[in-house]
């Protein structure tokens, strides 16, 4: 009877009765740790160590984590958050600017792989974001 009212009804206490029986999981501190470094850090080298450091826990207990509460690798995050600066680049960008150059800017090392990713992403090719807005 305790049961079905404390689950039966929401009140102020549900989300905590949830996350304390496992129905419902919450982002721990060291995977918001490990993507606020991700996000200050973007244009850099992804360096595991440090970000291992950064957010307090070993390089499988991140990666895992990533998996389990993001549904991604890390390297596929770092990614994405550098394709969604280089859009918003690309749309800021001056009549001189080049693709290359800001995406070099941004972290960007592979520019045939960054140009795949940002088509299958954005659905246009870096060059026509740029020319199409300037």
């Amino acid at each position: 009877m305790l049961s079905a009212l404390l689950n039966g009804q929401h009140h102020s206490l549900s989300r905590t009765i949830a996350i304390f029986e496992g129905r419902i999981e919450t982002q721990p501190t060291t995977l918001k740790r490990a993507r606020a470094w991700l996000e200050a850090q973007a244009d850099e080298p992804l360096d595991l160590v440090q970000l291992a450091d950064a957010a307090g826990v070993g390089i499988r207990t991140l990666q895992l984590g990533f998996r389990r509460h993001f549904g991604t690798t890390i390297s596929a995050m770092l990614q994405d958050i550098r394709l969604a600066r280089l859009n918003a680049r690309l749309k800021a960008a001056g009549p001189d600017e080049r693709v290359v150059d800001i995406a070099f800017d941004l972290g960007f090392t592979h520019l045939s792989r960054m140009a795949s990713a940002y088509r299958a992403k954005f659905g246009e090719s870096p060059s026509a974001t740029l020319r199409r807005l300037s």
